[in-house]
């Protein structure tokens, strides 16, 4: 049986699970045609007229096939002498973003990703819907290294315990608005947009910066000039409609200019505030926390010293080119 398991002197959680074998490699599963290979899906978005797995979608959700998280598995949360085990219920879903097998988000139009990400919201809304899902992460790996290229899709990973990433990040917007009563990320985006130098692009909804201290060069951040601690609230047709832009241009920016270097998105959001397990959890996170989007391109070339990381690019460079090379759609 698979098993979260919990390091106390670091605080972290390692899923423990034997390595399965791969399974043979044929015609692309996920492509439209194929829809039968998938079993059956969870959502989609389809036209009118065409019944539920078969064709005619446009977005579609699946389960992962060899699944690290699985919602039919029993919660069972376990005191092993000092250590802390719980088996690893909750989601491994895929969303594919296109029928097509070739695409990429440099190459959808806009109009299909924002229906990508109205189905981000749809998977946020359904899975917090369940009170032993505690985290959910929504992200999407481009040309990984050392893997073939493959149907594009993002995938969803919901679990039973926080990630350890948006504990700390909760920790430190907490500790922030507990000391200032103001959150961390609205104040950075007021500084950021002030002084210009870093950010790479503004519109009506939203802000692509480079961060003050990124770990990679090319490393961007989109938050909502609109404070709000969870996507599926805050998302309305006319701020999808305006990050969809943003993206399709930054992607396309990256495609263009940048060699089409592979990159890490991650969708950065409040957890499922139904799952709160102390009293007092997350008392204040709807005035601390910030949702956003996490952008970092060839994340495994990352340089480190003693656990510090090093960039040779200084942010206010990258963010330079980033407006000067950004792709703007033909008139």
């Amino acid at each position: 049986m698979d098993e979260l398991r919990k390091d106390p002197t670091r605080g972290d959680w390692v899923l423990i699970r034997p390595k399965s074998k791969p399974g043979a490699q044929g015609d692309c599963p996920y492509c439209s045609g194929a829809e039968h290979l998938t079993g059956p899906e969870i959502a989609a978005y389809r036209a009118e007229g065409f019944p539920p797995n078969g064709q005619g979608w446009t977005v579609r959700v699946v389960p992962e096939g060899d699944a690290y998280f699985r919602v039919e598995w029993e919660l069972v949360r376990e005191g092993v002498g000092m250590f802390d085990m719980i088996t690893p219920r909750g989601a491994s879903e895929l969303i594919l973003e296109s029928p097509r097998h070739d695409d990429t988000p440099a190459t959808l139009a806009p109009e299909a990703l924002e229906k990508v990400l109205w189905m981000y919201r749809d998977r946020l809304v359904d899975l917090k819907r369940d009170n032993q899902i505690r985290d959910i992460l929504i992200s999407r790996r481009h040309r990984k290294a050392g893997v073939p290229p493959h149907h594009p899709y993002s995938r969803v990973t919901a679990i039973p315990i926080v990630f350890d990433e948006t504990r700390r990040e909760l920790r430190e917007a907490r500790e922030y608005y507990q000391y200032k009563r103001r959150c961390v990320y609205c104040d950075m985006l007021r500084q950021e947009i002030g002084a210009e130098e870093r950010v790479a692009r503004l519109t009506p909804s939203f802000a692509a910066l480079v961060p003050y201290a990124p770990r990679v060069p090319l490393e961007t951040w989109i938050l909502p000039r609109q404070h709000g601690c969870s996507y599926e609230e805050s998302l309305t047709p006319e701020t999808a409609r305006d990050l969809a832009r943003l993206l399709s241009e930054y992607f396309r920016t990256l495609a263009a200019t940048f060699g089409d270097p592979g990159y890490e998105m991650v969708l950065h959001t409040a957890p499922n505030l139904r799952s709160r397990i102390l009293q007092g959890d997350w008392a204040t996170i709807r005035d601390d926390y910030h949702w956003h989007i996490h952008i970092a391109a060839q994340p495994e070339r990352a340089n480190r010293v003693g656990g510090i990381y090093v960039n040779e690019a200084p942010p206010e460079v990258t963010a330079a080119e980033l407006r000067d090379s950004w792709w703007r759609p033909p008139r």
